[in-house]
């Protein structure tokens, strides 16, 4: 099968790679278009421990099943065993794995194979470009299930990438107010105004990131942190009230320091948010057929031949589009 493969940082190249053996209770995926996410970019840029070469990145994705249903999938593979997937946090597995990730080759190829339990059908009236968000946004349905923030809370989002947003979508549906999005990219934090953020503020200088603390008043109720980085974290606790939630999302590898002293004078408290459950996958796809949240006009997709350059365009120009598509097969 084609297959776009990570060769080196920064290097992806076309392949031809063996077809995946389905084992017993697995099926076969033909993809029609995988998502890419951005921990592939990290992964593609030689940023991510868990992602060598060579390597199928990848692990979002819309295709068919053998009878032509189409799908989307759970790429996040638990045993069903431990104590944790028997409580039904199956995203806290001793032994889960992922698509894309260590050994397990991703979605950037025409096949894939995984569990049937891990596969959900769409309806043909779900674009692509909706149902690729399926996965990115289970991981937004789970944090706001374990935050439950209160009614008319004030949010504010530090990272206006596809997290960002997903997350500002989905936080003024159920109630939220007065939400603040920060960034380093004037493009990124234009697309958040579109999608609804009450105030936006570009913190690349300290001139900037004193305008979002200006901006946060007394504090925000919750704050996210989607970005991951060093600085982010730290300003996620600036921005968050006394009693507030400090919710750690993004999947940064930098080591971070944050003061920490202030925080607990603050009594902030620390939420940290690891991916999803099979339920938080079922709501997001839900939500998506639904109409409730749409990115289609900031996702761009180009064919699985071209993913260099697609890799290449969402590292170094990142606010060109919140969302790349690598079009596999029609």
């Amino acid at each position: 099968m084609r297959a776009l493969v990570y060769t080196a940082p920064g290097q992806v190249q076309m392949q031809e790679q063996p077809r995946p053996s389905a084992v017993a209770g697995d099926e076969e995926i033909a993809i029609q278009v995988a998502g890419v996410c951005g921990s592939d970019i990290s992964g593609f840029l030689g940023h991510s421990a868990l992602r060598k070469p060579p390597l199928v990145l990848g692990h979002e994705l819309v295709g068919r099943r053998r009878d032509g249903r189409r799908v989307v999938a759970n790429p996040l593979v638990s045993c069903g065993r431990c104590t944790a997937c028997i409580s039904g946090a199956q995203n806290l597995c001793d032994s889960w794995k992922l698509l894309g990730l260590g050994t397990t080759p991703g979605t950037f190829a025409e096949y894939v194979t995984l569990p049937s339990g891990q596969v959900y059908e769409v309806p043909d009236s779900l674009t692509s470009e909706e149902a690729i968000l399926a996965e990115p946004l289970a991981n937004i349905v789970h944090m706001l299930r374990i935050v439950a923030p209160p009614a008319f809370f004030r949010f504010a989002i530090v990272g206006a990438g596809t997290m960002g947003a997903l997350a500002l979508l989905a936080a003024l549906r159920i109630g939220a107010r007065d939400v603040l999005a920060v960034d380093v990219n004037d493009e990124r934090l234009a697309i958040m105004r579109q999608l609804g953020a009450s105030a936006v503020v570009n913190v690349s200088g300290a001139e900037q990131a004193e305008q979002a603390n200006s901006a946060a008043g007394s504090g925000y109720d919750v704050v996210l942190d989607a970005s991951g980085s060093a600085a982010a974290r730290q300003m996620a606790f600036d921005l968050c009230r006394p009693g507030g939630q400090v919710v750690l999302l993004g999947m940064g590898t930098q080591r971070s320091e944050v003061n920490f002293v202030t925080s607990i004078r603050k009594e902030h408290r620390v939420v940290m948010s690891f991916a999803y459950t099979p339920v938080d996958f079922r709501r997001s796809l839900d939500l998506l057929i639904a109409g409730e949240i749409n990115l289609t006009p900031w996702t761009l997709r180009m064919p699985l031949e071209r993913g260099q350059e697609a890799m290449e365009r969402m590292s170094q120009h990142p606010g060109a589009a919140l969302k790349m598509m690598l079009q596999v097969a029609n």
